[in-house]
């Protein structure tokens, strides 16, 4: 079961927009005649309102009726349909469907009937065009959840909304992008933009490992500018050659998930912790390991070229020249595991001095230095990562999702902000399908319609309330499913949800404690908290843990009203709106601290 839907019947759009419901011109509902008046204007309560209309026809008080919207200004006009119902609402359906010149199948009846029931209004148009999504669908019911979404938000009645809803309805953010990720790594034809997608999407479902990632990356496609600058900086062995290295490391990719990079052995001894410090250590010296290394190129690069090219070896005088000018200058200024990586490479034979040469010219490239620099900004970054708390590490996933999926594509688009959205999963999907075929291209487009989905459903804005979701891929913080959160609320005149008047919700799977949903509900900053879980102990563990909520909640000026455990399953708790939480791993058996 999908974690989003535990709760039962959440909060949907058409339920926040029919507290408060506006009428346009073609919309068709279903009314009840409360009282009448002279000229043919009447009373019509739709749903839990009553508004006075002007009417085409006399009817009845009492009497329920279709009617469709003609106007909409400070006196609505009515159009009835049809005669007044009947109390069989099946009867009522197929008339009304007849009356608008379609055909009343089962399933277009069942569609009409949830629309009425629920109190959604509709027009003809979208109607008929949600009927012929019914008519090609498989799976009717679902077909049927969708296009009700579609016409309760308003939204086109078209086949690409109806896949991009579909998409997020079939699978998890987590799912869909593995789903990829694995094809990407498989293709033999990899490009510098599958590398640069491959990476965007490891950075966001797996657990942070980024000598792994681009170690593997750029062996993928023989780029070997990362493997010189470690061999040269000691992190791997000098007499490695980078044939051994793809070959191994393709081998661990295929045998690996990357999320478990952190705890399984890597090929060739190589650690993120000894990487960091050597290329820390050959970065801090970078001037003068420069400039010598270069001296030595220039001064036997050609020589060195010239006698492998051959296949022969140095004039006996000539290399003890060499190896003493290595020693005497460049020796004294590297680390002790370069000394060692070099020592064992002077040697007066053709595929010893071969590699001798790379690693002196790589030390000698102005361009090691920004590599470097490059790598180890990102390697610290996954370093901060593991080592931050449970709170940094939420935020810093939610701020990634934010950037890097390109839900605000468009947006940014309209503000020629170009260079920032190219580099989102989004474009690169985009460009991706018009380059790709086969597997490759049909989950590039499952995974662009499942973010097309997820930007047609994150926010829902009306003139006094907003209502917001957002779904996260949560592995690396170490949850087996994706997150799912609501935000809920008046708001404030910035035209933000108001902090002291909202709720926001979770909905989780824990390792330990299953199926979760925290609703946190918040009036005047007092803060009442309602936990749904199936697993017994929960109580404990929240009441040992209240004192450092309560705590927490004060040093943000919040006050901690209530905290309640209920069942998920034995209770259909339709109220469900939103809520926030904080977590923290734990080895004693629970999955976060509050």
């Amino acid at each position: 079961m999908s974690i989003q839907h535990l709760s039962g019947q959440r909060i949907t759009s058409s339920q926040v927009s029919n507290s408060t419901q506006t009428l346009r011109p073609g919309q068709i509902v279903q009314g009840k005649i409360v009282k009448l008046f002279p000229d043919n204007k009447a009373q019509i309560q739709l749903g839990t309102q009553k508004m006075i209309a002007q009417l085409e026809a006399s009817l009845a008080v009492g009497g329920k009726y279709h009617f469709q919207v003609q106007a909409s200004d400070n006196v609505i006009h009515l159009k009835v349909i049809g005669e007044q119902l009947k109390n069989q609402s099946n009867t009522n359906m197929v008339s009304l469907i007849r009356q608008l010149g379609l055909k009343p199948t089962k399933t277009n009846v069942a569609l009409m009937q949830s629309l009425i029931s629920e109190k959604i209004p509709f027009s003809k148009e979208q109607i008929q065009k949600a009927f012929q999504q019914l008519d090609g669908a498989q799976n009717k019911y679902n077909t049927q959840q969708i296009v009700k979404e579609m016409i309760s938000a308003r939204l086109p009645i078209t086949d690409s909304v109806y896949q991009a809803l579909a998409a997020t309805n079939k699978t998890g953010m987590t799912d869909q992008m593995k789903s990829l990720l694995q094809q990407l790594r498989q293709d033999p034809n990899q490009t510098q933009l599958h590398q640069n997608l491959i990476n965007r999407i490891s950075q966001l479902t797996e657990r942070p490992n980024q000598v792994v990632r681009q170690i593997i990356s750029q062996a993928a496609t023989n780029n070997q500018q990362l493997f010189n600058v470690l061999k040269s900086s000691g992190a791997v062995d000098a007499n490695v050659e980078f044939s051994a290295w793809k070959s191994e490391w393709a081998a661990f990719s295929r045998q690996n998930n990357l999320a478990s990079g952190n705890h399984a052995i890597l090929p060739f001894e190589l650690s993120n912790t000894k990487a960091i410090r050597l290329l820390e250590q050959m970065s801090g010296n970078s001037t003068n390991i420069r400039a010598t290394s270069k001296a030595i190129v220039q001064t036997w690069g050609l020589s060195v070229e010239t006698a492998t090219a051959n296949n022969t070896t140095l004039p006996g005088q000539e290399f003890a020249q060499l190896k003493q000018q290595i020693s005497k200058s460049l020796m004294p200024i590297i680390s002790g595991t370069q000394q060692q990586q070099l020592t064992k490479l002077i040697e007066n034979n053709p595929a010893q001095m071969r590699q001798l040469l790379t690693v002196l010219q790589t030390m000698a490239s102005s361009d090691t230095y920004t590599n470097i620099e490059r790598t180890l900004t990102t390697m610290k970054l996954g370093e901060s990562f593991l080592n931050s708390s449970p709170k940094e590490q939420f935020l810093g996933q939610l701020q990634q999702v934010l950037r890097f999926t390109g839900l605000n594509y468009e947006n940014q688009l309209a503000n020629n902000m170009g260079q920032q959205q190219t580099a989102t999963i989004k474009s690169m999907l985009m460009q991706i399908l018009q380059q790709s075929e086969g597997t490759v291209q049909d989950r590039s487009q499952q995974l662009l319609n499942f973010i097309n989905g997820m930007q047609i459903q994150s926010v829902n804005d009306t003139t006094n309330f907003l209502q917001a979701s957002l779904q996260i891929p949560a592995e690396k913080l170490d949850l087996p499913n994706d997150m799912q959160l609501e935000f809920e609320g008046k708001k404030s005149e910035n035209g933000k949800i108001n902090p002291d008047f909202c709720r926001i919700i979770f909905y989780l799977e824990l390792a330990h404690l299953k199926e979760t949903i925290i609703d946190m509900n918040i009036q005047k900053r007092a803060v009442a908290i309602t936990i749904y879980n199936d697993q017994g102990e929960i109580a404990d563990y929240s009441t040992s843990l209240k004192p450092m909520l309560k705590e927490g909640l004060e040093s943000l000026n919040y006050k901690l009203s209530t905290i309640t455990i209920k069942p998920i399953h034995e209770n259909n708790h339709t109220d469900n709106d939103k809520l926030k939480t904080a977590y923290q791993n734990s080895y004693q058996g629970v999955d976060y601290w509050v």
